[in-house]
């Protein structure tokens, strides 16, 4: 099994095909195939099927892969590093960013470490913490920033606490029931989500404690943006994390209501693989979002 056997099968999948990872590697179909071969002859089992939709890992060939990709980044990172104790400085930091990290941290962090690493690029991975869990297990990130998952066990990751936000209800700066007092008032409105709590929706169960009629129920956002989009073109309603949304507020296109919801923090924590040590730029990346949480902690 060789470095050249893996790079192939992680690209033929990401691609969906054998031409397509040709033309992506810059290298002749011949020669993946060849290398494709290999690998499942040194293994020996099937890792890919043709598929109406392309080509597609088998179930040992998901297991492989997922393997693979760890194996893959680890090898870049090591080329790296000798890199850069060689003088090279120009690396890449990849990171998973829930949408609260992302308003609260990331600029800060961000104009801190280019001022050290201006040859270092940061891509940014955004999305909820499941997929930046399953994004952190597979190599594709550094290190992320985000809730803890409430339904998952990250037993093969390191937690560290970094700061925290309130839980709110927000509608668009102008809404018919932007001066609201109570839950009763926004009875006729339709909620969106992008938080769910144990046991589904917060606000379902905020509104059975206070007798209240069941709440009309939209949509269950895991995207900010599409969240965002709805709110400010719409009278629907939403009970979110308020610091993703603060410099929105800030803008004065959103209005976050007056209600004492009773609801837990949401705690942002700086998450890291257990037994993959991170590179020199990404462990100087996360110490500048370290630092930018701290005026932040409560």
């Amino acid at each position: 099994m060789r470095e050249a056997h893996l790079r192939d099968l992680i690209a033929v999948v990401e691609t969906g095909s054998v031409r397509s990872a040709a033309r992506k590697l810059g290298l002749a179909q011949a020669a993946i195939s060849k290398n494709l071969t290999a690998l499942e002859k040194s293994l020996g089992v099937p890792l890919l099927i043709r598929s109406a939709r392309g080509v597609e890992p088998t179930e040992i060939g998901r297991i492989v892969l997922r393997r693979a990709r760890v194996i893959d980044a680890e090898l870049r990172n090591l080329h790296e590093e000798v890199g850069r104790f060689n003088g090279d400085e120009h690396s890449l930091v990849r990171i998973g960013l829930s949408a609260t990290a992302e308003a609260m941290l990331l600029s800060e962090a961000v104009v801190r470490f280019r001022e050290s690493s201006p040859n270092t690029l940061i891509s940014i991975y955004g999305g909820r913490s499941l997929s930046t869990i399953a994004a952190l297990r597979e190599a594709r990130i550094d290190f992320a920033i985000s809730p803890l998952p409430t339904d998952e066990s990250i037993s093969d990751m390191h937690t560290e606490r970094l700061c925290s936000s309130d839980l709110g209800i927000i509608v668009r700066a102008d809404h018919p029931a932007a001066d609201a007092r109570d839950l009763a008032s926004l009875v006729p409105y339709g909620w969106l989500y992008g938080v769910l709590q144990p046991g589904g929706p917060a606000i379902v169960s905020l509104m059975r404690k206070q007798g209240l009629p069941e709440p009309t129920l939209v949509a269950h956002c895991n995207s900010s943006s599409a969240l965002v989009d709805m709110l400010l073109q719409s009278d629907y309603v939403a009970i979110n994390n308020l610091g993703a949304l603060e410099p929105l507020r800030q803008r004065g296109l959103l209005k976050f209501l007056a209600i004492d919801l009773g609801l837990p923090e949401a705690v942002q924590y700086l998450i890291t693989p257990t037994m993959r040590p991170l590179t020199a730029a990404a462990a100087a990346l996360a110490a500048e979002f370290r630092r930018a949480s701290r005026r932040l902690r409560r």
